[in-house]
């Protein structure tokens, strides 16, 4: 779970960052995020689930391929492997906490009958994308759990594992029992939307470095131009060239506070052949010129 920052973005998809360790497979991070940037978390998956919780503000959450508007309290449940990012207007408050665990966290690697019968349907697959604004008394009791996860999982007492391990199975167990009854079908389309762009990210980002044209994402996933563009779109709040652009301003970054090359060098490395227009997306996205982000990193 990485939160919008001028330098914290991973430049890849796949979040590889890891969320505690084999032995205690779960991390709890606090976000006061960075009100130059539309994206407070940039768009990503990973293997484990996400349990967020708006504390201030107001944002949308882009995650199946939906848009929901989130604020105080919200809770936001992001299925293993989904695609999401977290948007908000430039210089508005936002903060949150976020839940990240393995289903191994929960169940261990017996694949008992907790996670196959109960766990699994509420955590994996488009149908458990849900945003929650707590209103019943059940969510509002799912809330408190949260809230008691991140009291305990800051405070670090003895047996401290233990509490939040009881208090997440607490929350589950609420949203298991009072959303059976709305839960869709196993087999959802949406899940092929998923595939379908996640390839054409990893084809972005294997060709960064080329001169990508529509006619090739035609030809190599097998759609029109205007249906690419509208999945993209629809999935990830970018256009493809829009997300290209991204990865590849990321990738100056790190040329950018690592070497010494010129900025046109730099540029060029970074996949852009024209060095005033890497000027004027690099603006873009970091809202300042790419001098000026080298000077700021080597104060």
């Amino acid at each position: 779970m990485t939160g919008r920052g001028s330098t914290q973005n991973s430049p890849h998809l796949r979040e590889t960052t890891l969320h505690g360790n084999a032995l205690f497979p779960m991390m709890l991070y606090d976000v006061v995020s960075d009100p130059s940037f539309e994206e407070r978390i940039g768009c990503h998956w990973h293997e484990e689930v996400e349990i967020l919780v708006i504390t201030k503000g107001e944002a949308l959450i882009h995650l199946g391929g939906e848009v929901c508007p989130v604020r105080e309290d919200t809770i936001c449940i992001i299925p293993s492997n989904h695609l999401h990012l977290l948007t908000c207007g430039l210089h508005e408050r936002l903060e949150f906490f976020a839940i990240v665990f393995h289903m191994d966290f929960l169940c261990g690697m017996g694949n008992d009958i907790v996670q196959k019968k109960y766990l699994e349907p509420c955590l994996s697959g488009n149908a458990a994308c849900r945003v929650i604004d707590p209103a019943d008394p059940w969510e509002r009791r799912m809330l408190q759990c949260l809230g008691s996860i991140r009291a305990a999982f800051h405070a670090r007492e003895y047996a401290y594992e233990l509490a939040v391990r009881i208090r997440l199975l607490e929350a589950l167990h609420l949203l298991v029992t009072n959303t059976a009854h709305d839960r869709k079908a196993s087999e959802d389309p949406s899940d092929h939307r998923t595939v379908t762009v996640k390839a054409m990210m990893e084809y972005l980002r294997r060709n960064c470095d080329s001169d990508i044209t529509l006619a090739q994402l035609e030809k190599e996933f097998g759609l029109s131009r205007g249906h690419i563009c509208r999945l993209f779109r629809t999935m990830t709040n970018m256009s493809p060239f829009g997300y290209l652009n991204y990865y590849r301003i990321q990738q100056s970054l790190d040329l950018l506070e690592h070497s010494d090359d010129e900025i046109s060098v730099v540029a060029t490395r970074s996949g852009f052949n024209n060095i005033s227009y890497f000027n004027r997306t690099f603006r873009k996205y970091m809202h300042m010129t790419p001098s000026e982000f080298r000077r700021s990193e080597r104060v």
